[in-house]
């Protein structure tokens, strides 16, 4: 089914099952990249269980993010400026997340980073910089699909389904920027994210999706955005649907 929804694309797809960790389906080549806004809802965790921000911690966003020669801004609604936590992960906001990554100190970002087993350059003397382009899953970073898949299971696993990350990426599905990827009827956590690597001048998108107690599906577009891989989950989420594996 995955590969039938990724035939004529260049995607990679990794399913997970979610309680036993067995690979369901690996289809497509197996990058090393540049993790990009799917790294947050990882990283969030661990600043709220260490209270390095709070839930309820407030950012306006000005949509203008720079950091050092990087501009990077925000794509989201201009409707609701303030975000917390859980709205900054809905709608990926990158300035809340720069935010976040200021109150990280080198060692404590290092620390987080380790809980994800992705590879990752040491944050222990990581200049303010560097922490918010490591932060934001554009610099010093990089994971497969199958290592974002085991982070992403080892996460949903670990928190309350009523956290704020776990409502974060429900409401990323429902409303945000995985929106694209959304089944009627499935309760579904995801989360889109856009990057390049070191030395191009193009984008990769990824999708990271989960339905808890069933599996989790990670998609990666070596040319595209987030919202592409979205969309390719979306036709793959329903010819599971559609098989009756959610029932």
């Amino acid at each position: 089914m995955i590969s039938h929804a990724l035939y004529g694309t260049q995607a990679s797809a990794t399913l997970l099952d979610f309680h036993t960790g067995k690979v369901l389906v690996s289809t497509g080549k197996t990058p090393q990249a540049t993790p990009g806004s799917t790294i947050k809802p990882l990283l969030l965790e661990y600043a709220l269980s260490h209270r390095i921000v709070q839930s309820e911690t407030k950012v306006y966003c000005r949509r203008n993010l720079q950091v050092g020669d990087h501009f990077i801004p925000c794509t989201h609604p201009t409707d609701h400026p303030v975000f917390t936590a859980e709205s900054a992960l809905a709608e990926s906001c990158n300035t809340w997340f720069a935010e976040m990554a200021r109150r990280f100190t080198g060692p404590e970002l290092e620390a987080a980073i380790q809980t994800t087993h992705l590879a990752h350059a040491s944050m222990n003397n990581a200049n303010i910089e560097q922490r918010q382009l490591a932060t934001l899953g554009l610099q010093s970073v990089y994971a497969s699909p199958l290592q974002l898949a085991q982070a992403y299971r080892q996460l949903l696993q670990r928190i309350s389904p009523d956290s704020p990350v776990a409502h974060g990426l429900r409401d990323s599905v429902l409303y945000g920027m995985a929106n694209s990827a959304a089944i009627p009827g499935i309760v579904l956590l995801g989360k889109t994210g856009t990057a390049s690597n070191p030395g191009e001048a193009w984008t990769h998108g990824w999708f990271v999706g989960a339905v808890p107690n069933h599996f989790v599906l990670v998609l990666y577009v070596p040319h595209g955005d987030g919202g592409t891989a979205a969309y390719l989950a979306h036709d793959i989420l329903q010819n599971i649907s559609g098989e009756g594996y959610l029932r």
